[in-house]
């Protein structure tokens, strides 16, 4: 079994090392007591690390680990049975990757059990593929032909054997098989040594490379799961659950604890044995009978002490080993390109293998001129580097848009998007992504001094994080000097869609001064594990931000910075829990130098309009009237019609889902409700499409100002009796943006037929001119 052979290569490495150090000190005795103790304390090692891997949950992680140093670690395993291969048959020592003799290596001693080697290899290669293209009608042939060719060698030895007449002594010297070894009982592997004459400080040193060990065996019992689950995707004929999902970590949990109780016994590591568990189960073995079976067969030769290694062949043996070794080097270092793209770069105009081919290749290497351990730890090192590399080229920003062609959810009137669509471009927006760390955070530094030295017109740069997984210390510093460099210029940096533990490692390095309110009620209601923060009469949370917006901080851990924080009023905002409120408060500033500056050039309801939304008051008739193009005294005739309420709190909601509404004071959200049908499975920790961030289940459609015509769509859809599918349809939620409350007039969808001629016309046509509103706002604010 090749994977068993990989872990005998680390035993080995481990046991050489300590037998050239006793040998050194002239305690040669001591060799197999220390051996023993090394494979003891090793294995035990190994299974409480797999155990507790299991247990732990974290099994699951080992199938992340790195490809190519995989690929790396099974050449290296391959590099040495390859070797060990040679050596074994030729009876010559190998050093690297050479024997140690050439002329003895060449002797025809040597030659001629090497040549043996060669001629099963290619049997075992070909033969199957001959006798399956022969016999091709025949399912037996196609289950056996591996096996029989495995066998035959051993079988066409001994009949050149009692062709010529020779002896197995006589055989065994001249190099072809082992001497023959004394008969004793199989108790004699726990009585003819002691512990106790094992050579201890040896055995507590190589306790670092023993972790060699418990990587392999972990590597090893998930490609040994992962290839049989490959070969054998469902259970056999007869399984009640065929379509069980494997769990890696009982795997590793029962490997675990296997693994200690055959160490406690001077055994070796075990696992998921690929190549005679898919034959068994080719063969018929469906139930763990047929594993009883197996085990039986090889405890008879255990238990029987008939020495095997005089009766086998050296160069069947090391047959095996090459096979093994070359398979594992053929598919995992030398052809190992094949699967992998290509570099970027061209040699004579053909594109070269990828650099990461090259790391099972420098494993091998580094291995073959030291030792495995070396080699995977060589490997484990280019491929920290070679993701260094790669995350240093990614681009940490996204994509980027400006306060001209991305405008907030809040919608507003037309004088101020107009001012807003000529000198949005004050306003610049990067949508960050990735990891941002000391390999990208020059990149991302670079970036913003492009974006804001790029144009002179640029004032506010607001930063999105919602793609970003997290921010390092040095991210962070390079922040704040993008921060400082940003000022000079006259830009200021904001803020937004951050997770807790990147507004946490943020503010922690003083780049955020003064986060919002909203920002700040989220993030201590969080702290408060959900708990509500507590009340203050004078200041209303805002209803849409507090259903649909609020759990941005949700899992922060103790809001323990906010002291350090400038107090709310001392200065401008910073930092803001989503992009529309980022938005709303750059073109705030914007509008407040660009349009409202200058009052005499505006007409009388556009300043009306502004103070009534900057003091939370209410708009007058005329003054909605004029901004709705509505005849002077049409909606106090209106009224007769509609339910009046002047008094609605923040989070009230509108339940009337086909009524027109006209919003006098304060504002309403219309807010989407994640509705999800029974029976519909949701993957743990996934987020749905478009209700990712803020709010969870909810997120926030569009927030209307004083003056808005609210649920136009609803309104016009029922009186026609269309279709108005309510799983469509946003709530629509008090909010307090604009005011600590609200009047709305509502017109019940049944008071239209009511309604004189006129009046009808002239609301047709305001809502039409809404609806073409909304219908650009929703362009402009990618709803």
């Amino acid at each position: 079994n090749a994977t068993q052979e990989i872990c005998a290569i680390l035993y080995g490495a481990m046991a050489s090392q300590a037998a050239v150090h006793l040998t050194e000190s002239g305690h040669r005795e001591r060799i197999p007591a220390t051996v023993l103790a090394l494979i003891m304390v090793s294995t035990v090692i190994t299974g409480i690390c797999s155990f507790l891997f299991g247990k732990l949950g974290i099994g699951k992680f080992m199938l992340a680990f790195p490809m190519p140093v995989t690929n790396g670690f099974l050449g290296t395993i391959g590099f040495f049975l390859v070797k060990e291969a040679l050596a074994i048959t030729s009876g010559v020592p190998f050093k690297y990757f050479y024997p140690v003799s050439f002329e003895h290596f060449l002797a025809p001693r040597s030659l001629a059990p090497v040549a043996s080697l060669f001629a099963m290899y290619f049997f075992m290669k070909h033969g199957p593929t001959l006798l399956v293209k022969t016999f091709s009608s025949s399912p037996s042939v196609k289950r056996l032909a591996g096996l029989v060719c495995q066998l035959m060698p051993l079988a066409f030895f001994y009949v050149v054997k009692l062709a010529l007449g020779l002896s197995l002594d006589v055989l065994s010297e001249e190099g072809w098989t082992y001497p023959t070894q004394q008969a004793g009982n199989f108790w004699t592997l726990w009585t003819t040594y002691k512990l106790r004459d094992a050579e201890w400080s040896i055995v507590l040193a190589q306790i670092p490379n023993m972790f060699s060990l418990v990587l392999m065996s972990i590597l090893c019992t998930m490609s040994g799961v992962l290839g049989i689950m490959g070969k054998f995707p469902t259970g056999p004929d007869g399984d009640p659950s065929p379509d069980d999902v494997i769990d890696f970590d009982t795997e590793l949990t029962t490997v675990g604890m296997s693994a200690v109780l055959t160490g406690l016994t001077n055994g070796v590591v075990t696992f998921h044995r690929l190549g005679s568990s898919i034959q068994i189960r080719m063969d018929g073995g469906t139930h763990r009978i047929a594993v009883l079976s197996s085990a039986g067969f090889v405890g008879l030769w255990f238990f029987s002490s008939i020495p095997l290694g005089h009766y086998i062949p050296k160069f069947f043996l090391g047959g095996l080993f090459l096979q093994s070794g070359w398979s594992l080097l053929e598919g995992n270092v030398v052809l190992a390109y094949k699967s992998m793209p290509t570099s970027r770069y061209t040699f004579f105009g053909r594109p070269m293998v990828s650099l990461q081919y090259w790391v099972a290749v420098v494993c091998v290497i580094v291995a073959a001129f030291s030792s495995p351990f070396t080699g995977i730890s060589a490997g484990l090192i280019m491929c920290l580097l070679g993701f260094l590399g790669q995350s240093s080229t990614v681009n940490p920003v996204s994509s980027m848009s400006d306060g001209k062609w991305t405008m907030s959810r809040t919608m507003r009137p037309f004088w101020e998007l107009k001012v807003l669509r000529q000198d949005g471009d004050r306003i610049v927006i990067l949508y960050l992504q990735g990891q941002l760390f000391f390999g990208s955070g020059q990149a991302l530094a670079s970036a913003i001094a492009q974006v804001v030295e790029g144009s002179d017109s640029v004032q506010y740069c607001i930063l999105s994080f919602a793609k970003v997984t997290g921010v390092d210390a040095s991210a962070c510093k390079e922040l704040q000097s993008a921060l400082s460099r940003a000022g000079r210029r006259g830009c200021k940096l904001i803020f937004c869609r951050m997770s807790p533990a990147i507004f946490e490692a943020i503010s922690a390095s003083g780049v955020i001064k003064l986060p919002d309110k909203d920002l700040r009620d989220v993030l201590e209601s969080a702290a408060h594990k959900g708990s509500p923060p507590e009340e203050d009469e004078n200041e209303v949370e805002d209803a849409d931000h507090h259903h649909t917006e609020h759990s941005a901080g949700l899992g922060m851990s103790p809001f323990r910075r906010r002291s350090s924080f400038h107090a709310l009023g001392e200065g401008d905002n910073d930092a803001f829990d989503h992009e529309t409120d980022a938005l709303d408060y750059c073109a705030d500033q914007i509008l407040k130098k660009h349009c409202y500056a200058d009052q005499a050039s505006l007409k009388d309801y556009m300043v009306a309009y502004r103070q009534t939304c900057d003091l939370g008051l209410r708009l007058t008739d005329h003054v909605f009237e004029t901004m709705n193009r509505l005849p002077s005294g049409f909606m106090q005739c209106l009224q007769a019609h509609c339910k009046v309420d002047t008094s609605l709190a923040p989070g009230h909601n509108m339940t009337d889902g086909t009524a027109l509404y006209f919003l006098f004071q304060g504002a309403i959200a219309t807010v989407d409700r994640l509705k999800v049908k029974e029976g519909t499975h949701i993957l743990a920790n996934m987020n749905i499409k478009g209700f990712h961030g803020r709010g969870g289940g909810q997120r926030l459609r569009k927030r209307y100002p004083p003056g808005s015509v609210v649920n136009q769509t609803s309104f016009i859809l029922s009186r026609y009796e269309h279709l108005l599918d309510r799983e469509l349809q946003a709530d629509m939620v008090i909010s307090s943006k604009f005011g600590l409350c609200s009047e709305v007039w509502s017109l019940p969808a049944a008071a239209w037929a009511s309604l004189p001629m006129d009046m009808q016309n002239t609301i047709d046509k305001m809502v039409m001119m809404h609806q073409s509103e909304q219908r650009q706002h929703t362009l402009l604010s990618g709803e």
